[in-house]
């Protein structure tokens, strides 16, 4: 007997689905036809999904920015940090070290357990709607690991040159979608390969939306999957999209050039210029506001809050006064920021400490936390965590009253 499947996005995030699989799609992905499967679906609970926070890229936290923050945690980690941390729907850290290990640490920073990889970690970890963990290595393989750091699969993906940049996200059908370079493999819940199919160009961005999954190339171009796999060019920036891309109210949002602020819609390909700044070099990737606009990064030392219009409301140093002004070394310094529900932006550059700047424009910068190396921040159930490749970790939270 075979049962028609509900549309996944009107389930609710997290929903578990029990299905019976047809021979047909036994076929396909290798599963027994006589046993039921049972499929995790709908977004994940986690806080911190994959690189860009979530599916969409957006850098934006679930959980609001403590509004009284003080310096909880400071501790180093043995072996590096590799890529920059999950965290769960608990505030747990997902962490893959340089060494190469994976390890999990509590809302304190204490590891949990700690688990050997056969090799180094290529992109962020990936918190599928299960809760399991998804490594992909330098060795082109996909490891999926149980919350409590059991092995659960290995397997080989088929890509060419695993050197090549990588990335991953969660999908709301339980399983993710992995790309290197022009090459994508759809994983299942159980981390084996579904389907693959070749791009255009070489992936800077890796979307989920409701109409589909959607890749952005380094040189601009927009496609998007059919319901057989095949992609298809919506559109593009027509320039150099290098610090990836976000998806928000169906369009796709780039820095284009280094200078340029654009928009693209995924219904029309036509694509609008929300502002273009000759002055200044722009860089993401960007952290979106809810009500639309962003906070971007401008001359590698500024965040710069651009309004829904494009129009650039508030540009604030991400250093103190000192030797950080200096032109040279910002060019030399990368910085990362993320936001949260209410505007609020956190930031971090190499050789500068760590900086909250609220929604009214006020800012605290937390001494001590700066490093050579640092990571994108992550934000924890009531608070957030700064890290660095050294392995230097940071923890802010909500002051004690």
């Amino acid at each position: 007997m075979k049962w028609r499947l509900a549309s996944r996005r009107k389930l609710l995030p997290g929903a578990l689905l029990l299905a019976v699989i047809s021979s047909s799609a036994a076929r396909s992905n290798a599963r027994d036809a006589q046993h039921a499967q049972l499929v995790w679906v709908g977004r994940s609970a986690a806080l911190a999904t994959s690189e860009g926070l979530d599916a969409s890229n957006a850098y934006r936290s679930r959980v609001r920015f403590p509004s009284d923050p003080e310096l909880t945690v400071r501790t180093r980690l043995p072996g590096g940090i590799g890529q920059a941390p999950a965290s769960d729907e608990a505030g747990n850290l997902i962490i893959v070290h340089t060494e190469p290990r994976l390890s999990k640490l509590d809302a304190q920073g204490r590891t949990s357990w700690t688990e050997r990889l056969p090799s180094e970690a290529s992109a962020a970890p990936t918190l599928l709607a299960d809760g399991s963990i998804l490594i992909v290595t330098r060795e082109a393989e996909a490891l999926l690991f149980s919350r409590a750091g059991k092995r659960l699969q290995r397997s080989a993906l088929p890509f060419s040159d695993p050197r090549r940049r990588t990335l991953a996200i969660a999908t709301e059908s339980g399983g993710a979608l992995v790309v290197s370079g022009n090459e994508l493999v759809e994983l299942d819940s159980t981390g084996r390969n579904l389907r693959q199919a070749r791009l255009r160009g070489n992936a800077s961005a890796l979307l989920e939306s409701s109409a589909g999954s959607i890749v952005v190339s380094d040189a601009g171009d927009v496609e998007r999957s059919h319901a057989t796999g095949d992609f298809e060019l919506v559109g593009s920036f027509g320039g150099n999209v290098s610090d990836g891309a976000a998806l928000q109210a169906g369009k796709v949002l780039a820095i284009v050039d280094g200078h340029k602020w654009l928009a693209l819609d995924l219904a029309s390909g036509q694509v609008s210029t929300l502002a273009v700044d000759s002055a200044s070099t722009l860089s993401g990737p960007a952290a979106l506001f809810v009500e639309g606009g962003a906070a971007l990064i401008a001359d590698n030392g500024f965040i710069s809050e651009r309004d829904r219009a494009g129009v650039e409301t508030l540009r604030i140093a991400i250093g103190a006064a000192g030797p950080s002004f200096d032109p040279v070394a910002r060019g030399q310094r990368g910085a990362r920021l993320i936001g949260d529900g209410s505007g609020a932006i956190l930031a971090v550059q190499a050789g500068n400490d760590a900086l909250l700047l609220a929604p009214d424009g006020s800012a605290v910068r937390f001494e001590g936390t700066s490093c050579l190396d640092p990571l994108r921040p992550t934000p924890t159930l009531h608070g957030v965590f700064f890290s660095c490749r050294s392995g230097q970790l940071f923890g802010i939270s909500g002051r004690a009253r």
